[in-house]
């Protein structure tokens, strides 16, 4: 991945942003769950709210799709913005601690500029005593900035291209705008703009090459031939790297709950993961390794 290692000496800025703008076509599927690693939808800003009245009308959160200049609240209507007094983080497998770090980041948004945090997710009905429905957020992904950097530019989830080249530069990247279904093939990212260090640099090149990628903010600049993407911030998505047990009556459950008990039903594919491994696997969840070894003894059942 090093040959995204460039440095805004060599980029000529000014040429078009295939990723910029908003489109209607995007409008119809914006609405809808979007569950894959590497899909682009339901992505969201979020901040504190810092107003000093009594929960629920004040105390939440404001939330605001990202590349899109509005957004469509619990209640139906669409806003800048759209306030939830209430996170429900049930489907996103985070610890405690990593829900607080998405709330601090929030909190520090809240009196900065730009975008220091990020939520995947959707608005749900949830009802409050004297308010009625005001809604929640139902978060399954939260993403932080590793610096204090102003985002600027076209918010993209960036992941390997699986391109290779015998010559440079190469576009071996591939840039998804959040909310919006354009991609584009990029040879580089400029992270000097985010005042990364050179660990930092090297952790988001890792990261790139895991399913759920990594996400940036920044502008479209010219790689020789090819396209880059400058990286006013970037952002790292939480996942708990807490230990994985394996329960069950038969050893066949793999989670992040220590001693986890089932009924003693036996099924001849438990077999199978006597020998396979339980950890962490590239969504953040505890799970069997899809070893070649264990998909071929699954199969047979």
């Amino acid at each position: 991945m090093a040959v995204s290692l460039l440095v805004a000496a060599c980029a000529q800025t000014g040429i078009p942003d295939e990723l910029a703008g908003e489109s209607s076509t995007d409008d119809g599927v914006d609405g809808k769950a979007d569950g894959a690693a590497d899909g682009t939808y339901t992505y969201f800003s979020i901040d504190a709210d810092l107003r000093k009245c009594l929960s629920p009308v004040c105390g939440g959160f404001f939330l605001a799709r990202l590349n899109r200049s509005t957004t469509i609240c619990a209640d139906g209507h669409a806003a800048a913005s759209c306030y939830t007094p209430t996170l429900d983080w049930s489907e996103s497998r985070l610890s405690d601690d990593l829900q607080h770090k998405l709330v601090d980041a929030a909190n520090t948004g809240a009196s900065a500029a730009g975008v220091r945090a990020i939520v995947r997710g959707r608005f749900a009905a949830k009802t409050y005593a004297g308010h009625g429905n005001m809604g929640k957020f139902v978060v399954t992904e939260a993403w932080v900035a590793e610096t204090d950097a102003v985002s600027d530019g076209v918010f993209a989830k960036v992941v390997s291209s699986h391109i290779e080249c015998i010559t440079t530069p190469c576009p071996t990247l591939k840039e998804k705008g959040l909310n919006q279904s354009r991609t584009a093939n990029i040879a580089a990212i400029d992270w000097s703009f985010a005042g990364l260090t050179d660990r930092e640099v090297q952790g988001f090149e890792d990261e790139i090459l895991t399913p759920h990628g990594t996400i940036v903010a920044g502008d479209r600049y010219a790689v020789g031939h090819e396209k880059g993407r400058t990286a006013t911030a970037a952002y790292h998505m939480l996942v708990d790297t807490g230990p994985c047990f394996v329960g069950g009556c038969s050893g066949q459950v793999c989670s992040d709950i220590d001693g986890v008990i089932t009924t003693c039903e036996w099924e001849p594919q438990y077999a199978c993961y006597h020998d396979a491994t339980c950890a962490r696997q590239s969504d953040g969840s505890c799970g069997w390794t899809p070893t070649a070894d264990l998909q071929a003894c699954l199969a047979q059942f």
